[in-house]
């Protein structure tokens, strides 16, 4: 009986997802690294940084069953993969193919959108320094940022957060 062959989650050594990849594709492994451009590099830089969107991590599609998965653990760039108990973790299709989806044609790369605020919800700033706050959405200040009038010490204030580090909560 052939067996499917399944994602697999690969914790890598830190910064060396790319070198992984490339030495895991060299052993025959179909693999997928999925790469965005990293929304919180400094507005100085004027080059984009592209960075992997799970950092320390790539997806390997294999047939347990009919290729060996005991290299992989020694595989340059590579920390183990990833279990639970002593269990392999399978990630399910729909969520490389939900990854895929949101992928560039031109370019590849995972497209990142905020969530979809109108004037007046409630939102929760989930990261930054603002983490934990909760305020009301005024409006869209440029592509990437969103207005937020939030209660600081006993007075309303506007400020300006990222969008992508919003979720709503009403």
């Amino acid at each position: 009986m052939d067996k499917q062959p399944e994602w697999f989650a690969v914790y890598t050594r830190p910064r060396q997802e790319h070198i992984a990849l490339e030495h895991l594709q060299r052993q025959a492994f179909h693999c997928f690294l999925p790469l965005a451009v990293n929304p919180y590099q400094r507005r100085s830089q004027r080059k984009l940084r592209i960075e992997p969107l799970f950092p320390r991590y790539l997806f390997l599609h294999a047939a347990a069953c009919q290729q060996s998965l005991g290299p992989v653990r020694s595989t340059r760039g590579v920390s183990t993969l990833v279990r639970f108990g002593g269990e392999l973790a399978h990630v399910p299709e729909t969520v490389i193919r939900a990854i895929r989806s949101r992928c560039d044609c031109g370019t590849g790369l995972v497209k990142l959108d905020p969530v979809q605020v109108e004037p007046g919800d409630q939102v929760r700033v989930f990261d930054g320094p603002l983490a934990g706050v909760n305020g009301l959405f005024q409006a869209r200040s440029g592509e990437q940022r969103a207005l937020l009038l939030i209660e600081m010490m006993g007075r309303q204030i506007t400020v300006k957060v990222d969008r992508l580090l919003l979720q709503k909560t009403g």
